[in-house]
């Protein structure tokens, strides 16, 4: 399976069947479509393929996903404090930001789209590339190895969250996490 049909398959929960996606154009947009996939010598449906698939790739890299669980792997929530601890000074406003919102949300749930609002950054991709920068942070000092995808690239969001999907993808800090935040007080002791 490529690694498009796997994140198609895993987005619309599907089986390993071709999808079909119907899309509105203006007027113009249809026009500016048939041109480009002129000039690039395919079909028009051929380009919207491409277009797709290209787009499918650049999801995949914002999405930090996970492929299976690793709780049993994290650090302890001492552990997790000694590092928030000495990493303070490499933490910018928006990592604490984070951290500080996440922690308040109910159950340390949220999406990153609701996270990234409550941290102040336009866009969610910036709370997965802001929150991979930090478990890479964490992963160094803690000197311990990153958990991975099934293709074995790093997995640095899941240091610090673990992943599920329910019609959008939800992170939940891990609850070690949460508490080295309490430890380092970053965040209060309250709910």
């Amino acid at each position: 399976m490529t690694k498009v049909q796997r994140l198609a398959h895993k987005m619309l929960q599907c089986q390993e069947e071709s999808v079909r996606f119907s899309v509105t154009l203006l007027p113009t947009d249809h026009s500016r479509l048939e041109k480009l996939a002129q000039l690039m010598g395919y079909t028009k449906s051929a380009f919207c393929s491409e277009l797709i698939a290209a787009a499918l790739d650049d999801m995949e890299e914002v999405i930090d996903t996970p492929d299976s669980h690793i709780d049993k792997f994290l650090p302890s929530a001492e552990e997790y404090a000694e590092a928030f601890t000495a990493i303070e000074a490499s933490l910018t406003p928006g990592h604490r930001a984070m951290l500080v919102a996440h922690y308040h949300f109910p159950n340390r749930t949220t999406t990153t789209d609701e996270l990234a609002k409550a941290a102040s950054y336009d866009h969610y991709g910036a709370v997965n590339l802001q929150y991979a920068r930090l478990g890479y942070l964490l992963a160094k000092y803690l000197n311990c190895v990153l958990p991975t995808h099934a293709d074995g690239s790093p997995f640095p969001t899941a240091i610090l969250v673990e992943w599920s999907f329910e019609d959008v993808w939800y992170c939940t800090l891990h609850p070690q996490v949460a508490e080295a935040l309490e430890i380092v007080g970053l965040v209060g002791w309250q709910r």
